[in-house]
């Protein structure tokens, strides 16, 4: 049984038993991540009628994505299978995208600041690294190529695709057909953080 989530873009929560998915849950709200998580697992582990120790495996989307929301899904992940002392494997969230398309394509999501996280995919595998970039970069690097994703229809005036939502269930899929790109488990952001440590600080006192 794999435990699949991942909070890039919103949450998603899958259980699979190596076969098929057996129930999954995804929104794409952006900023509840820390408040819904732990609760759609509870209740996918409800419906499913199974145990956390039922869970053998557990398998999370490093990213790229916004620094908060990609951290719960992250420490939800880390924490559930340190409890019960199983494997926990890190996947680029893109690949639960670019798993199920064919062909060769760019998979997008939003990376808010007016920017796009990318990776290119040829036949459901990635052949390039994970990078943002704005779409303006993406219309003239890639002119022509299939845009799939969560993103894809963002910014319509200059790129779009096939909106394809990101589901954690395709992560379970990657890890139970031993085919995952497999990263370490550490949050993925490709860029700095907001919030920065000032370098030159004031004086208080004259």
């Amino acid at each position: 049984m794999i435990l699949a989530i991942d909070t890039s873009v919103g949450i998603s929560v899958a259980i699979h038993d190596g076969q098929k998915t057996l129930a999954q849950r995804t929104t794409s709200e952006h900023g509840q991540q820390g408040e819904y998580t732990a609760d759609y697992l509870n209740e996918l582990l409800t419906s499913t009628n199974c145990a956390p120790s039922d869970i053998k495996q557990v398998v999370v989307g490093v990213g790229p994505g916004p620094f908060t929301g990609l951290r719960v899904g992250i420490a939800t992940a880390v924490t559930f299978a340190h409890a019960l002392q199983i494997p926990v494997r890190g996947l680029c969230s893109l690949d639960a995208v670019g798993f199920v398309t064919s062909g060769e394509c760019i998979v997008i999501s939003d990376a808010r600041r007016k920017e796009l996280y990318w990776a290119k995919y040829l036949d459901g595998k990635r052949v390039s690294d994970p990078t943002v970039s704005t779409p303006q970069v993406l219309q003239l690097d890639f002119p022509g190529t299939h845009f799939v994703g969560p993103a894809a229809n963002l910014y319509p005036e200059l790129i779009s695709g096939e909106f394809l939502e990101l589901r954690a269930e395709h992560l379970a899929e990657l890890l139970a057909k031993n085919l995952g790109q497999f990263q370490d488990v550490v949050p993925m952001y490709l860029r700095k953080p907001d919030a920065v440590e000032p370098t030159n600080r004031k004086q208080v006192l004259q």
